[in-house]
């Protein structure tokens, strides 16, 4: 994970999950409230009626015979006479603030619950009410909601673990492609990924991304065969022309016109010479075939040697060279591969003469490194402005403009020697100058 919040395919599938869950399970308990209210509802609706019913068989108006209603209950007895409502008893209480019903059965009123029942009796016409507190009832249906509720919210949360665990072993699968695929390189393309016989979604995703892989793979083949097939079809040629070259220019007898012009085109082949090298490191480094012929290797003559080579560019481009080395050194003496360590210096100084403001002076420096048993070697230039940025330069082909000379692969190629070698490589920017230093083992 990074630095932000990732939300995972677990944590949406239970999200999802609960979601669908929830609206299921609220829907259906709150069905089912409304049944078992109504349910209970009716129910003390039947016992009220028929408990007033009794009451109302036991009494008599004329004379009067009134049964004693059950606790928490309060009972009004009345009959009609012209019309007229008259009361022959009344239970003290809350009772004498609720009006007789117009017709029989259940009613609520100011949170009592109200049956009421007339005698089919003509000799008895007499006429009940019934009153008893609603609380109860109300209290069994509150206690109802909770628990579904409390369920409802129990099961949600269940469910949802639930989820996440099996959601967290299916996606074990899909894990193992993760990890996988984080090992691929342009190394290791092939048969990376282990196929299991699911006979799934997940097979076919795993069979897809190898098949996917072969296909790159062939494409990479290609690209760094055709990089050494070329490489190789060009050595034999410029060697033959640099040395035909060089027999003429052996001649004494030359005119100084024709000499000047084959000692340019000498340049031009060392040039397109190294370019062909380059290349074909490249082509190593991408199929990691490269192999590094170490041996002792006095790096103070390596870059004296250099720098008198680079002496007609500099003086071409109006530039100066210091070389400082460190006499505190103990040693200048390092294990490398020459013709890799010419390669990586070569690309230094070229990159330095050719982003260095004319007039400008180009300083080498090699110190002892601030890094144990490791010599320090720096290329600094000016430049026209005040920094550059130097994230992207060691990117192969990369270049800051379009039409900027070069392939873009110097400075990727001093990092990867650098690396072959066991040193570091970084870039440094500020105040009007470049400068980029490798840090190399000393030899033991």
């Amino acid at each position: 994970m990074t630095g932000k919040l990732q939300f995972g395919i677990k944590l949406k599938i239970t999200a999802a999950f609960s979601l669908i869950f929830i609206l299921l399970s609220f829907s259906f308990n709150l069905y089912c409230y409304r049944k078992i209210s109504m349910l209970m509802i009716s129910d003390n609706d039947a016992y009220l009626i028929a408990r007033a019913q009794t009451l109302l068989d036991k009494t008599e108006v004329l004379p009067a015979i009134i049964p004693l209603p059950d606790n928490n209950t309060s009972i009004r007895v009345l009959y009609h006479s012209a019309g007229k409502p008259i009361t022959v008893f009344q239970s003290p209480g809350i009772i004498k603030n609720i009006r007789t019903p117009t017709k029989t059965g259940v009613t609520d009123t100011l949170g009592m619950r109200v049956a009421y029942v007339i005698s089919s009796n003509e000799d008895n016409p007499a006429e009940l009410m019934l009153v008893r507190s609603a609380e109860q009832l109300n209290n069994n249906l509150q206690y109802l909601l909770l628990l579904l509720f409390a369920c409802s919210l129990l099961s949600v949360l269940l469910a949802g673990l639930i989820a996440y665990i099996l959601s967290f072993y299916l996606l074990q699968p899909v894990q193992r492609i993760i990890k996988a695929a984080k090992l691929i390189n342009a190394h290791k393309l092939r048969d990376v990924i282990p196929v299991k016989k699911t006979n799934d979604e997940l097979q076919e995703l795993t069979e897809t991304i190898n098949m996917m892989l072969v296909r790159i793979d062939e494409s990479l083949q290609q690209q760094q065969n055709f990089f050494a097939s070329a490489s190789h079809e060009l050595k034999t040629p410029l060697a033959i022309m640099r040395a035909e070259i060089e027999v003429h220019l052996s001649k004494p007898v030359l005119a100084p016109e024709l000499s000047n012009l084959m000692k340019s085109q000498l340049a031009e082949i060392n040039r397109l010479q190294q370019v062909v090298q380059e290349f074909l490191l490249v082509s190593q480094l991408k199929s990691s075939g490269i192999t590094l012929h170490k041996q002792q290797i006095d790096l103070s003559l390596v870059i004296l040697r250099l720098f008198h080579r680079f002496q007609p560019f500099l003086q071409q481009k109006g530039l100066n060279s210091t070389i400082d080395f460190d006499k505190d050194a103990e040693t200048f003496l390092i294990a490398a591969d020459d013709d890799k360590l010419n390669i990586l210096l070569m690309n230094l100084v070229e990159n330095a003469v050719k982003y260095a403001v004319p007039g400008t002076t180009i300083r080498c420096s090699v110190q002892q490194s601030t890094l144990k048993d490791h010599i320090a070697i720096s290329f600094k230039n000016t430049i026209n402005e005040e920094s550059f940025p130097t994230e992207n330069l060691q990117n192969a082909f990369h270049r800051e403009a379009i039409d900027s000379n070069g392939a873009g692969i110097g400075l990727w190629l001093v990092n990867e020697i650098t690396q072959l070698h066991h040193g570091n490589f970084h870039l440094e920017s500020s105040n009007f100058s470049f400068e980029a230093i490798v840090n190399l083992p000393i030899s033991a």
